[in-house]
């Protein structure tokens, strides 16, 4: 078993239907997709523009949605929701709608992701880090699967720090899956180089988030706050799987 992270999708190559794969995109994306799931959503279709999304969701049959998203880091014009997860913490709004869902990093990575891997992928963020590291954990074993694949989202197809924080922590919570059942994966340098970061940095999330350059455009735009609540390790227990046209809560 090779565990691999990728700093950006810009390096993926074309295919890689051998591995497992995971889209992180800590500020905000998947933190924002797995808020919303744990207060009730349905599901969540990821959409690469604003138009795409309102599109979907005209067609969607009459199915209570929310349109949710950003660009610059703010709200998309007309849209119900921003990507705060913060703002996805209402459950007086949230049960059973379908969120359409475009941001500038996390959408695109995750359709990237799937056209590559051609099955379904998972979404990893601080505050699902165990959960959803025991699920692939599973899962790689369970169809004899050689690789894992932690796709950082990046920020304007360059990396992001905060990503890679979060992939190296990832990568350790995957270590010991496998080492607990007998399993020795193999790191990649990435992977060694992220796994020796976190470790480092192991209870300096928010630090480490602040310090990004991503987390200060953040802060710098009022969503100070946002940097905090993504910093929480292992608030839920949801696993979100995307199976290339929508999200879901992984019931596995």
């Amino acid at each position: 078993m090779k565990i691999d992270i990728v700093s950006t999708p810009r390096l993926l190559p074309v295919r890689f239907e051998d591995a497992l794969c995971v889209v992180i995109d800590v500020l905000r994306a998947t933190t924002t997709i797995v808020t919303a799931l744990a207060h009730g959503a349905s599901e969540v279709r990821p959409c690469t523009t604003a138009a795409e999304a309102r599109r979907r969701a005209k067609s969607g049959d009459n199915i209570p949605f929310l349109l949710g998203g950003e660009r610059r880091g703010l709200r998309i014009p007309g849209f119900h929701l921003g990507n705060s997860p913060i703002e996805y913490l209402d459950s007086s709004k949230m049960p059973g709608r379908v969120i359409y869902f475009s941001t500038t990093n996390g959408t695109p990575a995750l359709r990237r992701a799937f056209r590559g891997s051609a099955r379904p992928v998972y979404l990893a963020a601080l505050v699902n880090l165990s959960a959803v590291s025991a699920a692939v954990a599973r899962a790689a074993a369970n169809k004899a699967l050689k690789r894992i694949l932690l796709i950082c989202a990046g920020r304007h197809g360059q990396p992001s720090l905060e990503d890679f924080y979060c992939a190296g922590l990832m990568a350790q919570r995957l270590q010991s899956e496998f080492t607990e059942s007998g399993i020795f994966p193999e790191f990649s340098d990435a992977a060694v180089s992220a796994a020796e970061y976190s470790r480092t940095n192991r209870e300096k999330p928010l630090a480490v988030f602040a310090a990004s350059e991503h987390g200060r455009y953040l802060k710098d735009i009022g969503f100070a706050a946002d940097l905090e609540y993504a910093s929480q390790i292992d608030k839920y227990r949801i696993v979100p799987l995307f199976d290339g046209s929508r999200i879901v809560v992984n019931e596995e």
